[in-house]
């Protein structure tokens, strides 16, 4: 990881949630000096400013999707945005800020420059629920189904289930489980070192992967300043075994981390430990 250069990119606006009022959140890590803590750890990182998201994008609640198009009108942004970055094998985009619907731009990004790609998404949740017409959903909670079914939302084309793999959930799919999952108990039993060797050893060597970092993953008791907090959750010590084995793979061309509600950190303690977090996971 010391080889690549990071560059962190914030994606400012929560179209894809459930919520409004947590617009701003990359700001909170750039406040925990995240680029100074990591250049102070010997890793080249550059900050790329924040994503430019339009100021017309719709806010409703009307069937099947929360918002929509404005989840897809930030996907497309987003894949626009980064695609440079990742035409060089040694950037690592590192998007902060986000809500969990982002995976869907980010792998519309990587899909136009590598044949086969691979999701390791880290949630509390599984996001794999189905479009309903009946009900109005978040763009973050269809998250997993977008990127393995076919359908108008996005440009794809889909990825198939094996290509994703749910790790720490501990609220099952609502379709199903189609992708490949290690849940929370399991990464208990073999070890988090051992779970992530697992998931990695499944990846084809010529794959490319994306991670996507939910911080719900994160029990409530360890970090209460995520977006949806969990009372069941990995620990700090057992998810920095985990992203110790994720971020070293070479294969790694995307980290996003998401859900972090700055509303919910008003003195800031969370974001502080998860700045750190990132720095020793990144340093490699």
């Amino acid at each position: 990881m010391t080889q690549r250069t990071c560059h962190i990119l914030g994606v400012p606006l929560r179209t894809g949630s459930l919520y409004p009022g947590s617009e701003n959140d990359a700001k909170a890590y750039r406040d925990a000096q995240l680029l100074a803590r990591l250049q102070a750890e010997g890793c080249n990182a550059v900050d790329e400013g924040d994503l430019a998201v339009p100021d017309y994008l719709p806010h409703h609640s009307i069937p099947p999707v929360r918002n929509w198009p404005g989840p897809r009108i930030v996907w497309d942004c987003l894949s626009e945005r980064i695609r440079p970055i990742l035409d060089e094998a040694d950037r690592l985009p590192v998007l902060i800020g986000c809500d969990c619907s982002v995976v869907v731009g980010s792998t519309q990004a990587l899909q136009r420059i590598a044949p086969d790609v691979h999701v390791f998404y880290l949630d509390g949740d599984f996001d794999d629920a189905p479009p309903d017409a009946a009900r109005c959903q978040s763009a973050a909670a269809l998250a997993v189904w977008l990127l393995t079914n076919p359908s108008p939302f996005w440009t794809g084309p889909p990825l198939a289930p094996s290509q994703v793999t749910v790790i720490g959930w501990t609220k099952p799919s609502q379709d199903g489980q189609r992708v490949n999952s290690i849940p929370l108990d399991e990464v208990r039993r073999s070890g988090p070192a051992a779970a992530a060797r697992q998931a990695l050893q499944a990846v084809p060597p010529a794959a490319s992967i994306l991670l996507h970092f939910d911080i719900d993953v994160l029990s409530d008791r360890d970090l209460p300043a995520a977006y949806f907090p969990h009372d069941e959750g990995l620990s700090m010590q057992e998810i920095d075994e985990l992203l110790a084995v994720l971020l070293g793979d070479p294969r790694l061309r995307i980290v996003e981390i998401s859900e972090y509600a700055s509303l919910r950190d008003l003195d800031r303690r969370c974001i502080a430990k998860l700045v750190d977090l990132l720095c020793r996971a990144l340093k490699g």
